[in-house]
């Protein structure tokens, strides 16, 4: 066995995943039937989320998977061997310096090693992240540990790359959809006669293959130029968050839109995106997004109660996340690991000044259990404060800026109506 098998199985499957299912209001899973038994996998999902990208995939495949981490999470010290003890290795990259990226050698080898025992690696083509919905351009380090890793095995080591794709409702919040689909396996025998004539361009063939298959699994937008129309109509101006995670009819509206927009609409869509990411506005709001009001209703006190009784995590989370993280791609991901600390933190905490108050033990036990079961009603009540602070701040603009307020109004009626005829 493994040294680190129960410590890691223990993260993966008690805490990560039942606190994935905490996070997200629902998550979906396609394609799990694609994943082999008892064959070396690399796994190479789409990257648009940060650590919780990695997270979905692992909570829900049986293998043993080591993932590669970019290695500036690596220091300190005491911080990579925790992350080691979690299967993560660190990978290299050119802006790190030439001297480091010769490092990825011995991890790539090490990479060949764990997929020789059947074991899985989950390695992230696209090298980067971005909360784009599109796939970008994939790197080579994912052909260069696939080819050595059969070139060592003599081309018998039956090599399985399964292509992930991760399709969020919302990228950045909680107790939204998130759907993962597992592609059909690429088998890599069938590139040795290629490579053994021409190693690049094998690993040419590997990467485009690859490419064409993940496009499959998520909305791609393939012009960048062309993406905040896509972005507003299909996310923003969308009131069935389904259809965003449903990579079919997401590419298919994708299509549509190319067909039918001209240059003004993306013109349009482009002054409306860089407005609302400038002031950080969410188009959402002034659309006007459906709300869960029969269930706030019904739900009131327990809204009421779970909003109370969390609100002194939730800005903990919500104010380390504001301050220390600048790339947005990290947010899902910060505010799920604090929030898997601090939440039940606090509700133990609350629970021993109850008890050492001189409550009755039945009754601290009833709070600790309504904390928990209450938790997933937050944010339906944290809703109707944050419209609330959003529309005031748009009041706010337009009268600071009443020209470009207009213009930004305008621009969303004309998007929507576009939407209305096209979809």
């Amino acid at each position: 066995m493994r040294k680190n098998w129960l410590w890691y199985q223990f993260f993966r499957f008690p805490l990560v995943k039942s606190g994935l299912y905490f996070f997200y209001k629902k998550i979906i899973i396609e394609g799990k039937e694609h994943i082999p038994r008892n064959k070396p996998i690399l796994f190479v999902p789409n990257h648009q989320n940060s650590f919780m990208d990695a997270f979905l995939v692992v909570v829900h495949t049986k293998p043993f998977t080591y993932f590669l981490t970019r290695a500036q999470a690596f220091n300190p010290p005491l911080l990579a061997k925790f992350l080691r003890s979690l299967n993560m290795l660190p990978v290299y990259r050119v802006r790190d310096g030439l001297s480091s990226v010769t490092k990825n050698n011995a991890i790539f080898d090490e990479c060949i090693q764990y997929l020789k025992r059947n074991d899985a690696i989950l390695i992230f083509p696209e090298a980067n992240h971005d909360l784009k919905r599109r796939i970008r351009p994939l790197s080579k380090g994912f052909t260069r540990i696939a080819f050595d890793a059969e070139v060592q095995e003599n081309w018998n080591m039956d090599l399985q790359i399964i292509p992930v794709g991760l399709n969020y409702t919302e990228h950045q919040r909680s107790r939204n959809a998130v759907k993962v689909v597992f592609g059909e396996p690429i088998l890599m025998k069938q590139f040795q006669e290629l490579y053994e004539k021409d190693e690049r361009a094998a690993a040419n063939a590997l990467k485009k293959q690859v490419s064409d298959e993940m496009k499959k699994l998520v909305m791609h937008v393939p012009n960048l130029d062309h993406y905040p129309l896509s972005k507003i109509i299909l996310d923003d101006l969308e009131d069935d968050p389904k259809k965003l995670i449903d990579p079919e009819t997401a590419n298919k509206n994708v299509e549509k839109i190319e067909q039918n927009a001209t240059s003004e609409l993306y013109e349009i869509a482009k002054k409306v995106y860089e407005l609302a990411e400038k002031n950080d506005f969410n188009v959402k709001t002034i659309h006007g997004r459906k709300k869960p009001v029969l269930a706030l209703i019904l739900l009131f006190p327990l809204c009421l109660f779970s909003w109370l009784n969390n609100l002194i995590p939730y800005q903990a989370v919500r104010r380390i996340t504001s301050k220390v993280i600048k790339d947005h791609a990290f947010d899902a991901s910060i505010k799920f690991l604090l929030g898997l600390i601090l939440f039940p933190l606090f509700w133990i905490l609350a629970s021993s000044i109850l008890w050492l108050s001189g409550v009755p033990v039945e009754f601290v036990i009833g709070y600790f259990g309504l904390s928990i079961a209450t938790s997933v009603l937050f944010k339906n009540a944290n809703l109707i404060v944050r419209e609330a602070k959003e529309k005031r701040q748009l009041e706010e603009f337009s009268k600071t800026h009443p020209e470009e307020y207009k213009e930004f109004i305008n621009g969303i009626k004309i998007l929507n109506e576009f939407r209305s005829e096209v979809l």
